[in-house]
């Protein structure tokens, strides 16, 4: 397995010139760069070893930036990796072209030896704070775990203490003292759930990855069938999927997980509604699927759209609608884990839309 190295560049390039000053100006910064003049020898050097960050021409033989910059994104050992397309045109179409294929920057020739610099600088110093980033969940979800389960034990016991009180003493209990004994238990039962929630959380973030082929309007059908169990049997609802979704290549544990939170989620909000209506949808771009989950609920106001995914956030009081406001956060670690991400729209009682993006390099 490829192991990553620290301060070394790839530069792809076949202009002599701009090799030889290009790396002029890095090696002055301590940066060890290691050169391919076509994409063929880039791939060739990426299997021994990768870089921090790739340089990237646009005009090379074999196969141009663009190509090349497409085929490394549509590949998990290399997608990670941060790309600074060099380039001599510095028109708005190629830019903008650059940075839907994934691009991270850009750089005009003839370089500039201060912004090339600080361009790289800058994707060097982004990685590693994202690799930083990492770290702390990982030790978020070691504490969650610790936390969680050191809680769910003498929960449980509470909870089976005050059913044993209820069934053996309720003749001798006042009213007043029934109802305090069924106000504990209520009470216990909330925490029991919000501890089961931080261990999924926790479970999202710590699981071991096992891959395989997943067929997404099946597993949502399944996930539905088993919530609508649970569901008030004269509840109206109506669960539309655009066939065929298409197969992705994913986690199914968690996969399960992720759908059963977004599906929760639209059922729960659209509960006052006489017809519960959910659709799901996919669309296909270059790059990535973007899935669909609409419904026709309460919604939210978008100036709120960035406390959603916060662990503990909440839009509605418990009076309004149930939850522990740890869903979405599962369904957003859930999909980093998976190089996807999610996001919501919605406007108020006209529903919302739960959207989330896989690269076609998990098929």
């Amino acid at each position: 397995m490829s192991v990553p190295y620290q301060n070394e560049l790839l530069l792809i390039d076949d202009a002599p010139e701009s090799i030889a000053f290009a790396s002029h100006i890095l090696q002055r910064s301590d940066f060890t760069i290691h050169i391919a003049k076509s994409a063929t020898l880039a791939l060739q050097l990426l299997k021994n070893q990768l870089p921090h960050l790739i340089l990237l021409d646009v005009t090379m033989p074999e196969m141009n930036g663009f190509d090349f910059c497409r085929l490394l994104k549509s590949d998990p050992r290399y997608q990670h990796i941060p790309i600074i397309f060099l380039t001599a045109s510095n028109d708005e179409k190629s830019i903008q072209k650059a940075f839907q294929l994934g691009a991270q920057d850009y750089v005009t020739k003839p370089f500039k030896p201060a912004e090339l610099i600080a361009r790289v600088h800058t994707q060097i110093r982004l990685l590693q704070q994202k690799e930083e980033l990492k770290n702390a969940y990982n030790d978020l979800d070691n504490f969650c775990y610790s936390v969680a389960h050191d809680l769910k034990s003498p929960l449980l016991s509470i909870s089976r203490l005050i059913d044993f009180l209820l069934q053996d003493c309720t003749k001798k209990f006042t009213r007043e003292e029934a109802d305090l004994a069924e106000t504990i238990q209520e009470k216990a039962g909330e925490v029991t759930n919000l501890v089961d929630h931080l261990l999924e959380l926790s479970h999202a973030g710590s699981q071991k990855i096992q891959m395989c082929e997943i067929h997404p309007d099946q597993l949502f059908l399944e996930v539905y069938a088993d919530l609508h169990l649970l569901e008030d049997p004269l509840r109206k609802i109506q669960l539309k999927i655009d066939n065929p979704l298409p197969p992705i290549q994913g986690d199914p544990v968690l996969f399960k997980l992720l759908f059963r939170n977004i599906l929760s989620n639209a059922l729960k909000y659209s509960k006052k509604k006489l017809l519960t209506k959910i659709h799901i949808s996919c669309e296909k771009t270059d790059l990535h699927f973007i899935f669909s989950v609409a419904d026709n609920g309460a919604g939210f106001d978008m100036k709120d759209v960035n406390r959603l995914f916060h662990v503990f956030e909440r839009l509605h009081s418990d009076r309004e609608f149930e939850g522990s406001g740890i869903g979405l956060a599962i369904c957003q670690r859930i999909l980093q884990r998976q190089n996807g991400r999610a996001w919501m729209k919605g406007q108020p009682e006209k529903g919302a839309c739960f959207y989330f993006l896989l690269p076609h390099s998990n098929l």
